[in-house]
């Protein structure tokens, strides 16, 4: 990609930065409470990237902010697979059936797991997928914080999903893929969505 191509995504994404973070200043919103809504308002969902590596700091970083996540019964029943090296990832992406195209072009592929040894019991046991997917969304949230783009695919729930990554992976039985996580420095720049929809609000009081 040339480098004019990688300036405009770049002017692009701070652009739209800035006009998300103005739209919050001066409505009663902190300097820092702005910019925490504008990181959340106009984070996206990148799938093309740019092949260049990700500084490792980044990628603790990124994995720092997952484990920061609220957990049942602070149980944290996660566990973060990740793949770095570009050898192992194109070598793992030519067993895959699904996303195999998107995740070989992926500078950093983040599985985020659950560990059922540290679930809870009966009913209760679900919540893990609540607590990684609280993970994950941290983890989104702080690569757009850092100039990356990411995007979550699925694998929990479909079990054909489920075998096949635990299979490749080699993964111990006690790890259940909840997702796939691709990072990496934006190839594109797409438009926030304005999901706001008051419709979706109801609140509620008791009649009087």
């Amino acid at each position: 990609m040339s480098f004019f191509i990688t300036y405009s995504i770049s002017c692009a994404v701070v652009l739209t930065a800035l006009a998300a973070q103005a739209a919050f200043a001066g409505d009663g919103f902190s300097n820092d409470s702005a910019a925490v809504m504008n990181n959340i308002l106009t984070r996206t969902s990148i799938r093309k990237f740019q092949q260049r590596p990700v500084e490792k700091v980044k990628v603790l970083a990124l994995l720092k902010a997952g484990m920061a996540a609220p957990t049942a019964r602070d149980l944290r029943p996660w566990h973060f697979v990740v793949l770095s090296d570009t050898a192992d990832i194109h070598a793992y992406a030519s067993t895959m059936k699904h996303h195999g195209e998107m995740i070989a072009q992926s500078p950093v592929v983040i599985y985020a797991c659950g560990d059922t040894t540290r679930m809870m019991e009966g009913q209760a046991r679900d919540f893990w997928v609540e607590d990684v997917s609280c993970a994950s969304e941290n983890i989104l949230l702080a690569a757009h914080a850092m100039g990356l783009g990411a995007v979550w695919t699925s694998v929990y729930p479909e079990m054909r999903k489920v075998n096949g990554v635990s299979k490749a992976l080699g993964l111990p039985g006690n790890l259940v893929p909840l997702n796939c996580i691709l990072v990496g420095y934006p190839d594109e720049a797409p438009e926030p969505k304005d999901k706001w929809d008051e419709s979706n609000i109801t609140w509620w009081k008791t009649n009087k």
